[in-house]
């Protein structure tokens, strides 16, 4: 079965010399009959016939063949077609992707993608597209667009989370750009010099962690009962902040940064002896929108063949 214009075969205009049809065809309904094929193809230089195309070509768009299923799409095709799969992200408005998932195709089963993004800001629209690729060569990108909300402050470290009640922390933030003023032996105004092109964030974050009661909820508890789990809670964190290695810092206003925590913590109390707080300077060490700072800082496995440049 074919669809010229908008009409099935057989229709009063099916076969004009000149379609009639010029509005997309976003919808096709089958019933009442038994179909053999649908196949829906982006050619429009063909002869009408009863049989469908030997296979799957750049012009197909669907063909469902109704063998136990209503599959219509080519995955077998692209298997033949695509040695990786690869996605992508980048923020709505931005011009240039980062590479976050890159995946040999073996068999159908790797088609399938589950990646955890720890990489979005609170509130910023994120696009993301899955694109095959044959051998360094891209294919179509496919592409949808997220938008994610939380209101706590989050600390991650590889598929580990730490998180807090913004109400009950804050994060205070400087920023850094070494240079000095200097003043002349016959000027009145003093002279600005600047000998690095460093610019980055320093800050200190500061919150209670503490077990959550409800994890479906993701209610934390704060209740007198729980005193001795948060003090163990505390203890963690402490050890967690204190590893060493660069975490992604993230805050419900929509701010985000690679940083690495310096010293030196400190766990004081805040209204009562269990009620502890733990507060920690970092320093900001990479961007996030950067594949180099990713791969080198550790948060990404991402060789840079697949890098964009």
């Amino acid at each position: 079965m074919f669809l010229c214009g908008s009409n099935f075969v057989g229709g009063a205009l099916a076969c004009a010399p000149t379609p009639t049809g010029i509005e997309n065809i976003n919808y096709v309904e089958l019933k009442n009959g038994i179909y053999d094929d649908l196949y829906i193809s982006k050619n429009t230089d063909f002869e009408l016939s009863n049989n469908c195309p030997a296979q799957w070509d750049f012009d197909t768009i669907l063909w469902a063949k109704f063998d136990n299923t209503t599959n219509a799409g080519n995955v077998d095709w692209n298997l033949e077609t695509t040695s990786h799969i690869i996605l992508k992200s980048r923020t709505e408005g931005n011009f240039k992707w980062k590479t976050i998932v890159a995946k040999e195709v073996k068999g159908l089963d790797d088609f399938v993608i589950n990646y955890p993004d720890y990489f979005v800001a609170s509130g910023q629209p994120v696009e993301y597209a899955i694109v095959p690729v044959l051998y360094g060569c891209e294919g179509i990108y496919a592409t949808t667009r997220i938008v994610s909300d939380f209101d706590k402050m989050f600390l991650i470290e590889g598929d580990t989370v730490w998180g807090t009640e913004i109400t009950d922390g804050y994060c205070d933030t400087t920023r850094n750009i070494p240079s000095s003023t200097v003043e002349l032996l016959n000027g009145r105004y003093p002279i600005f010099v600047r000998n690095t092109a460093a610019n980055y964030d320093t800050g200190n974050c500061k919150g209670s962690f503490v077990p959550l009661i409800d994890e479906a909820g993701c209610e934390l508890a704060y209740d007198k009962e729980y005193d001795h789990q948060r003090t163990k809670f505390q203890r963690d964190f402490m050890d967690f902040i204190c590893d060493g290695i660069p975490k992604i810092l993230k805050l419900p206003d929509g701010r985000l940064w690679l940083a690495q925590v310096t010293p030196s913590p400190a766990d004081t109390a805040n209204l009562g002896y269990n009620d502890r707080e733990i507060s920690w300077p970092w320093a900001e060490v990479g961007s996030v929108n950067s594949e180099e700072d990713l791969y080198y800082l550790g948060f990404s496995n991402i060789e840079p063949e697949w890098w964009n440049s």
